[in-house]
């Protein structure tokens, strides 16, 4: 596993996907981020597509250090902290899968002839400022608010720089109202800050991703408004295709249970 370990989006894929929603990051993050290069990329689709790939890769090549420090060093001092991934690694594995990753976000943004380009070094400053506030910070509250960036920096990543210029900012708006709050509730309470016992029913996700369609009467008129639409309106129909599927699903598996 050490060797693999040095495969950008192994850690991520081992120790955070192996246990959690793999359908949400799917279905929330990936196709979603299909969806707006498609219909809102400044180049063709396939090409589009392509760069969404790559962008994602140099991202989670350097989110997985952040994942590395945290659960290898940050985890140590916090109080209840999670202690995932190899334990017992010693620096110099550390330091090899760093570099690892490191090489791999470079040779990308070759790739892509990002290298000149300030827009894509302070994207990922900001990515990097935030992830390591959030390593040193022990404060739980405090953390809820890097949690928030790191959300939306983790959405924004493949689709910043394919999506037209005029949209950005109607995408990260939709994304940072549906998305980003929608998983720092779930962040707040796995850290026991927000009691909120109902937020797992279908019904309040699917009241919680249509209400930001409001926002269409306030932005139509706007350019740019073409980004907060395309996902506030996808996020708007997953949630009600997931509300309608669900108990036809649980009826499905009742039924094989059965026999």
């Amino acid at each position: 596993m050490k060797l693999v370990y040095l495969l950008p989006f192994s850690y991520f894929l081992n120790t955070r996907l192996r246990e959690g929603s793999v359908s949400f990051h799917l279905v929330f993050e990936w196709l979603a981020a299909m969806l707006l290069v498609v219909v809102l990329g400044e180049v063709e689709p396939l090409p589009a597509l392509a760069m969404a790939g790559l962008s994602y890769l140099a991202f989670i090549s350097l989110y997985e250090i952040g994942y590395l420090v945290n659960d290898l060093v940050a985890a140590q001092r916090e109080v209840g902290g999670r202690k995932r991934g190899p334990q017992e690694a010693t620096l110099g594995w550390g330091l090899a899968w760093t570099g690892s990753r490191l090489i791999a976000f470079m040779l990308i943004t070759i790739w892509l002839d990002f290298l000149t380009v300030p827009a894509w070094w302070s994207f990922y400053l900001a990515l990097c400022l935030t992830f390591s506030l959030h390593n040193v910070l022990q404060n739980s509250e405090l953390k809820s608010a890097t949690f928030l960036w790191l959300a939306w920096l983790r959405f924004m990543a493949p689709v910043m720089f394919v999506v037209e210029d005029a949209q950005r900012l109607g995408i990260g708006l939709a994304a940072a109202v549906s998305y980003v709050t929608f998983r720092l509730l779930g962040y707040l309470d796995s850290k026991r800050l927000l009691r909120m016992p109902g937020r797992q029913r279908a019904s309040f996700r699917l009241f919680y991703f249509l209400m930001p369609l409001i926002g269409l009467l306030a932005l139509w008129p706007y350019a740019g408004a073409e980004g907060y639409m395309v996902l506030t309106s996808y996020f708007a129909i997953v949630a009600a295709v997931g509300t309608l599927a669900g108990p036809a699903l649980t009826r499905v598996s009742h039924s094989r249970t059965g026999r």
